[in-house]
């Protein structure tokens, strides 16, 4: 994809320089009742003389102020116009100009940073080459946090990785108690932790029971944190105050990458949502995960957590490949680790893998074969220290929509091409 750089008062960088995670595009997690695409600006267009038919791409836009600081990043669909055709406006929040100048290809190789209004990190952030290929064990995993507890949380059951869970059937339902039971038969054995993201639908619930049926760990979540108290005593009576079966438990889910919370607000959630589980008897890590890209302009989001949660998506680098996968993860996991205060904090990658079906992004294509080599290379460069890793996701989300700004992939990243039974 070809890298340009956008001026639209917010200056708007596009594109991925050639081998480097520059923007990462990340799912766009729908979640609770509000399940229909996040609202998306009106289309971006540029004049374009390398164009010679007017042409409708999904770009990764990522939002900077007048110094250049990033402040959000998002997907939106750029309409690139043939120098001879006049543009239209398009409608968005500030007054866009237009001038559109070539990305300087001599730049130092970078992991473009985003999100909210704070103190903000450069936007060329140094890609450690020595990175790529390097396995995830290749760093301490012990995390220096506010309770003994948070400092090395394992999956049970014997398995190595955790994945992702969705609680809502094809039609936007919640699933039953026994469609959920329903579910953990099948994947239990392959997952020690089975992580979720909010509280509605009793989903906790019906995750502790058969969590405890088939001998699985929890990763929860809160993810409306402008509900928290209440979240959090939803959780305490799903699990029964059995904190036990807890592996952690999350505050957002890429808040600060969409523009949900700024980084203060999100700081100040993982605070009081730390504070009401240490009152309901909960000693375990609690943590803020977003985005790399957000975490690499703000890692104080992880610095302040019992340890950095981090969400990378290869698929979503159109210079990246499946088999490539495994290396793109570990090199972000360098970068990020070479920000934080503590470098020798535990990283846990919360979401990560391929779909096995859409539309390609450059070298990045969807199908079977490619998903099983992406998740082969990805699980290899985890092999020693794969209670740092939750794959997304374990079923198809057939609750999701289809959207070519997520090269219409963004149903289809069950492990396998795996439907939920009760979605067949």
């Amino acid at each position: 994809m070809r890298s340009t750089l956008l001026s639209l008062s917010l200056l708007s960088l596009l594109g991925l320089s050639a081998g480097q995670p520059r923007h990462q595009h990340q799912h766009l997690h729908r979640h609770r009742a509000n399940r229909a695409p996040i609202a998306k600006r009106d289309k971006i267009t540029i004049t374009d003389s390398k164009y010679s038919t007017t042409t409708e791409v999904p770009e990764v836009v990522v939002y900077v102020d007048q110094n250049n600081n990033p402040i959000r990043t998002t997907t939106e669909t750029v309409v690139y116009v043939p120098a001879s055709v006049e543009t239209y406006k398009a409608s968005t929040p500030t007054t866009p100009t237009t001038e559109v100048s070539p990305l300087p290809t001599k730049a130092a190789p970078a992991a473009e940073s985003e999100s909210s209004s704070y103190q903000a990190a450069s936007p060329t952030i140094q890609q450690a080459s020595s990175s790529q290929g390097v396995s995830a064990d290749s760093y301490p995993t012990s995390s220096k946090s506010a309770s003994s507890s948070a400092a090395s949380p394992s999956s049970s059951s014997g398995a190595l990785h955790g994945v992702a869970y969705s609680p809502y059937k094809g039609n936007g339902e919640c699933k039953t108690a026994d469609e959920v039971d329903a579910d953990f038969a099948l994947i239990a054995k392959d997952y020690g932790v089975i992580r979720l993201y909010g509280v509605d639908c009793d989903q906790v619930a019906t995750a502790y029971a058969a969590a405890k049926k088939y001998g699985n760990k929890l990763f929860l979540g809160i993810f409306d944190i402008n509900s928290i108290e209440n979240g959090v005593s939803t959780m305490a009576a799903g699990v029964q105050n059995d904190w036990d079966i807890v592996d952690t438990v999350s505050v957002g889910n890429e808040l600060v990458n969409d523009g949900g919370a700024t980084v203060d607000q999100s700081i100040s959630a993982l605070s009081q949502t730390r504070s009401l589980l240490r009152s309901a008897g909960y000693e375990g890590p609690v943590v803020i995960v977003d985005t790399f890209v957000a975490i690499l302009a703000h890692p104080e989001l992880c610095d302040e957590s019992d340890y950095c949660a981090v969400n990378v998506h290869p698929f979503f680098d159109p210079n990246t490949g499946p088999d490539g996968a495994g290396s793109f993860v570990t090199s972000t996991v360098s970068n990020i680790r070479s920000k934080l205060s503590d470098s020798s904090k535990r990283i846990v990658v919360t979401e990560t893998g391929w779909p096995w079906q859409g539309e390609s992004n450059g070298e990045a294509v969807p199908g079977m074969d490619q998903q099983t080599t992406a998740l082969s290379s990805i699980k290899k460069a985890y092999t020693s220290n794969a209670s740092n890793l939750i794959l997304f996701t374990a079923f198809n989300d057939m609750w999701k929509k289809a959207e070519a700004a997520t090269f219409m992939a963004e149903q289809y990243w069950g492990m396998g091409g795996q439907y939920s039974p009760c979605d067949e």
